[in-house]
């Protein structure tokens, strides 16, 4: 048989030189089909693979007094006997490479589109399910550059990565090739293939750690190619195939960890990228936890260094807003506050990367004096912003980074006044916002009433829960997300435990129905019309409040709130240990005691 031998300098791997090999291995002559698991888990062939013994192991004399002609007769039959193996070989051999031909054959020729994808589904089928793989290399190349449909292409990636796994002792060189083909290539289309492929191979091993002999190569070839990328596309599936070599070999990731970090970061920031791919890269810096905490050095000076740069602008806002002439290198308004936006928005995204360890209860270097200092500077910065000028993409940041440091912080009183005024500061502010800001300017006195607690001063309830606050107002926004939050906050002061401020709230709230029921029978002429004299003492004495006495609602915000307020009541009343329900279960039993009595 002639030998075509091919150079490979490491750089680069050609499809012919990869064949070639894989063909001129030990017994390669010998069809693995007829013997499952033919190939050694270290990688590699050996003449006992398949059961069999060479033909000079099967000469071999051991009783050197052996008959000769017994010694012919075994040599005969054993010549024999492996001239019709070969033949069955070659007849195995030869039908598999028939059924792949005439596969690639109808993907190279079929015109229908269908029956053209059902076809590369059976070449699919052909690598998973069978042992004679090594032609495929070269053909599945032609594939990914010749068939023109994407969803045909995709198939053939996927081809090529089950083919990486099933030949997974010849992995270094498919890897190789693979990468040398991903950058040669300069078509995006072309080389996201490449990286489907990687990804599929990386995927289909798993955690049984079959490339872990080339896994520092791959490795090192994905942060290459991550360095370089400038796609949101090649970006997502790059990193598809990092987090997946950072589940199955954690060793190997480790010692990448924070150059991906820094290239994820950079994308994070980047505010002319679309929200949802912020969003994801978010989800991937937030999936390697493990990491983030192992490396806590690392991660709080990345907080530091955001918080820096967060100062930096709110400074250079400041100078701004004072009126005072301004330095040219200071940049405007409209250049620092989505960059101020999108260092909040990545300072709450690596706070939740460290999960549960950033918490003063896990001791050192997340202590209570290290969270209260950032949460104060984070404070300054947002509120020096909003003074120079209205930004609801750096308020929404701003409120979202103090909640994720709120739950990680007990207050103190001095501490509890600033994130308290700054949360009534915030919900005024939705008069002139749209339903995010809302929801998030929720969320956050939710979070502000059920850290605080029963610390709370009266003072923030009465805020709350009077007829100037915006929080009555989003009761009736038309976006249902936003109503149900509102009830959330309802919900929430309704459910403390601190007898005083419950009282407070639970008379603002009776208050609010009675006005609300007054309201509803002034049309009817059962209630007189504020401002007017009348002869018979005013409805609902017992539930007046002073702040709401004054209103009359119309009709259909009388009946609103009334419905909303019961529910909010209601819901309360109805859960475990609420002081309301334990109250209003207590008037319930006095009641009957008396009418028994009676």
């Amino acid at each position: 048989m002639a030998t075509h031998t091919s150079s490979n300098d490491g750089a680069g791997f050609s499809v012919l030189t990869l064949s070639t090999l894989l063909l001129l291995s030990p017994l390669s002559c010998v069809s693995p089909s007829l013997s499952p698991g033919g190939y050694e888990a270290a990688g590699g062939f050996s003449d006992d693979t398949f059961g069999w013994k060479s033909l000079g192991q099967e000469l071999r004399i051991n009783d050197a007094t052996a008959d000769l002609t017994t010694f012919q007769q075994h040599g005969n039959r054993a010549l024999a006997s492996k001239d019709m193996r070969k033949s069955h070989d070659r007849g195995m051999s030869h039908s598999d490479e028939s059924r792949l031909s005439n596969l690639l054959r109808r993907v190279s020729r079929e015109e229908d589109r269908d029956r053209r994808l059902a076809t590369v589904r059976q070449l699919r089928e052909f690598i998973t399910h069978s042992d004679n793989k090594v032609a495929l290399v070269k053909q599945l190349d032609t594939i990914l550059k010749e068939v023109p449909n994407q969803k045909l292409r995709q198939e053939a990636a996927v081809c090529l990565g089950l083919l990486c796994t099933a030949l997974s002792y010849e992995a270094e060189r498919i890897f190789k090739w693979m990468f040398v083909k991903f950058s040669s290539s300069t078509r995006d289309e072309v080389r996201l293939l490449y990286l489907v492929a990687a990804y599929r191979a990386l995927e289909a091993a798993g955690e049984r750690k079959a490339f872990s002999p080339v896994m520092q190569l791959v490795m090192s070839s994905l942060q290459s190619i991550l360095e370089n990328l400038d796609t949101p596309e090649l970006l997502c599936q790059s990193v598809r195939c990092i987090l997946q070599v950072a589940r199955c070999y954690p060793h190997v990731f480790s010692t990448n960890f924070r150059d991906t970090v820094d290239i994820l970061v950079g994308w994070h920031i980047d505010h002319t990228q679309k929200q949802s791919l912020t969003q994801q890269v978010s989800g991937w810096l937030q999936s390697l936890e493990q990491f983030w905490v192992a490396d806590l050095t690392f991660s709080t000076t990345l907080l530091g260094q955001f918080l820096e740069d967060m100062e930096a602008y709110a400074e250079d806002l400041g100078h701004v807003g004072s009126g005072e002439a301004v330095d040219e290198d200071i940049p405007p308004p409209t250049v620092s506050l989505p960059k101020l936006a999108a260092l909040l928005r990545v300072f709450s995204t690596v706070v939740r990367c460290i999960g549960q360890r950033f918490n003063p209860i896990r001791g050192p270097p997340i202590t209570q004096a290290y969270v209260s200092d950032v949460l104060n500077r984070v404070l300054a910065c947002v509120s020096t912003a909003k003074q120079v000028l209205f930004s609801e993409p750096v308020l929404t940041a701003g409120n979202e980074c103090v909640c994720v440091l709120l739950v990680s912080l007990e207050p103190s009183a001095q501490l509890t006044d600033a994130v308290i005024t700054y949360g009534l500061d915030q919900l005024d502010a939705c008069r002139a916002c749209g339903p995010e800001y809302s929801l998030a300017v929720l969320s956050l006195i939710t979070l502000i009433v059920d850290q605080i607690n029963t610390k709370l001063p009266a003072w923030f309830v009465e805020k709350l829960l009077a007829p100037t606050s915006q929080l009555l107002e989003l009761r009736f926004n038309r976006d249902r997300e936003v109503m149900s939050a509102a009830l959330g906050v309802y919900q929430s002061v309704l459910s403390l435990k601190n007898i005083p401020i419950l009282e407070a709230a639970y008379k603002l709230v009776l208050g609010e129905m009675a006005c609300a029921l007054s309201s509803l029978l002034v049309p009817l002429g059962l209630s007189p019309t504020p401002g007017t004299p009348s002869p018979t003492p005013p409805p609902f004495p017992g539930i007046q409040h002073p702040v709401f006495a004054p209103l009359t609602l119309t009709p259909e915000r009388a009946e609103f709130t009334l419905i909303f307020n019961l529910s909010a009541l209601t819901t309360i009343g109805n859960t475990k240990n609420s002081l309301i329900g334990v109250r209003y279960a207590t008037h319930t039993l006095h009641y009957h005691q008396q009418h028994q009595v009676t």
